[in-house]
């Protein structure tokens, strides 16, 4: 990541269109996560047919970053196809599928089928662990789940000795049962698992489990602290040392607002959720973030997401967020982050 690259995201984030799209390709989901803020939506069997998801890159214009979620986005037999569409229709850079990594032979079949081709786009394949052993398992609601996610780790280690494309991270969401378990997650990440890259999410939304809190203000500064520790590691080898020490001080700047967050003084910012980032889901409902009422459901306005883009809901929503907003989603802060970092200060 060079100035040159965040110069030329600025410029295409004033196209039409956002140049983050976030998509739920299917509401399946094979695990009963604690922590989901998406569960009630979860299994009621709306997925995007082939022809949806071209009419939807179709829709857009060059696309910087997809996330392609679920549910479980790798219980899709085609997500090859899914990937290339959006690499050929909106010249995608950066494609990003979070997995909770159960079918381990499955996610790396298709990983490898996904970087096949004559495509550009890097590929990073997050795996979700929340915990070690059995505590991962509890919070995931599946027995087994932890060793089948350090199995499905390890194959995608293999693959990524001969595709440079791949880049290969753990996410984990940070509440306050588990954090003794992240600063445990956070060493074997680096040292033992060689990832790219660990992200920590704060617990934001509804959890399915309402037991489940977000962490103690006290609890995140420590993580943060030890997180930054380890982002230089990664940091300084993904991007080099100038552009690794910048990345370095973004992470730190944008802990900072976290950290305001959960003590109770938040700081509004106009987000550009709504602006260069947007959410489709599984039923092709519209979204400036999932935390936000949707806008409205492109079957409605005929595919047309710009017309749906500049319709009147999204234009008086987009006028809220605008004016302030605050949470602790990462999606789109770190997007926060690259485009308008003075906005968080």
């Amino acid at each position: 990541m060079a100035g040159t690259d965040i110069l030329e995201w600025r410029r295409l984030a004033r196209q039409r269109t956002p140049i983050h799209l976030i998509l739920f390709v299917t509401d399946h989901c094979n695990a009963r996560c604690g922590t989901c803020f998406y569960w009630r939506s979860l299994n009621q069997g709306n997925a995007l047919g082939p022809e949806q998801v071209e009419r939807i890159a179709g829709s857009f214009g060059e696309l910087v970053w997809l996330d392609i979620s679920g549910g479980e986005p790798f219980l899709r037999k085609d997500m090859a196809a899914i990937c290339h569409c959006f690499a050929r229709q909106n010249h995608a850079r950066f494609i990003n599928i979070p997995t909770n990594a159960i079918q381990t032979e499955v996610i790396a079949r298709q990983a490898s089928e996904i970087l096949a081709g004559d495509y550009s786009f890097k590929l990073n394949i997050a795996v979700s662990l929340d915990g070690v052993g059995e505590t991962h398992d509890r919070i995931r609601g599946v027995p087994g789940n932890y060793r089948r996610a350090l199995a499905t780790l390890a194959e995608l280690r293999r693959l990524r000795a001969s595709q440079p494309r791949l880049s290969l991270s753990v996410v984990t969401t940070l509440m306050r049962d588990n954090a003794d378990d992240v600063k445990r997650l956070l060493d074997l990440a680096r040292h033992e698992w060689d990832v790219d890259y660990h992200s920590i999410n704060v617990l934001r939304g509804s959890p399915m489990d309402p037991g489940l809190q977000p962490p103690a203000a006290a609890q995140f500064a420590e993580i943060a602290r030890l997180q930054l520790q380890h982002l230089r590691h990664y940091y300084r080898g993904r991007f080099g040392l100038l552009s690794g020490w910048m990345a370095v001080t973004g992470r730190a700047l944008l802990n900072r607002y976290y950290l305001r967050e959960l003590e109770g003084r938040p700081k509004d910012i106009a987000c550009n959720a709504g602006r260069a980032s947007c959410v489709i889901d599984a039923n092709v409902d519209v979204y400036f973030c999932e935390l936000l009422d949707k806008i409205g459901n492109l079957k409605d306005y005929d595919w047309d997401f710009a017309r749906l883009w500049y319709d009147r809901p999204a234009l008086e929503l987009r006028r809220r967020v605008e004016g302030g907003c605050h949470c602790t989603h990462e999606c789109f802060h770190t997007k926060n982050l690259i485009l308008t970092p003075w906005r968080l200060l």
